[in-house]
């Protein structure tokens, strides 16, 4: 009973891992529409988000993998597994992409870079 939980859990995980990466590529290949301006914010974190998006779709196939072709699943391994793999792809990630509608994030954005956050939203 235990090891179908897991594997519930595991594919679960490699769902979610797989739509956000899916969900984040599109996002970055439609950079610029329908103007074909790209803010500086998005052309310093373009790269990096990249590279995430890329790490979360490397990590829903490793556990959809495991899921199907895995032996078997320890507790404390798989739920180790999941929450390093959430910690290095997944937060990071969000955090880069919510970042312009976050005040605090925006503080710290415009702190470091000394320009101001331009999100894209006319006034």
């Amino acid at each position: 009973m235990r090891s179908i939980f897991l594997r519930v859990a595991a594919l679960a995980w490699a769902g979610l891992s797989l739509l956000l990466a899916a969900r984040w590529f599109v996002e970055l290949g439609m950079a610029g529409f329908p103007d074909g301006h790209v803010t500086p914010f998005a052309r310093a974190t373009g790269p990096l988000l990249h590279l995430l998006a890329s790490a979360c779709l490397i990590q829903g196939l490793y556990f959809l993998c495991r899921t199907l072709f895995g032996k078997g699943f320890g507790v404390l391994g798989l739920g180790l597994q999941i929450l390093i793999a959430a910690m290095l792809t997944v937060m990071p990630a969000l955090i880069v992409w919510n970042c312009p509608h976050s005040q605090t994030c925006s503080n710290a954005y415009e702190a470091l870079t000394n320009t101001m956050m331009d999100d894209r939203i006319g006034g």
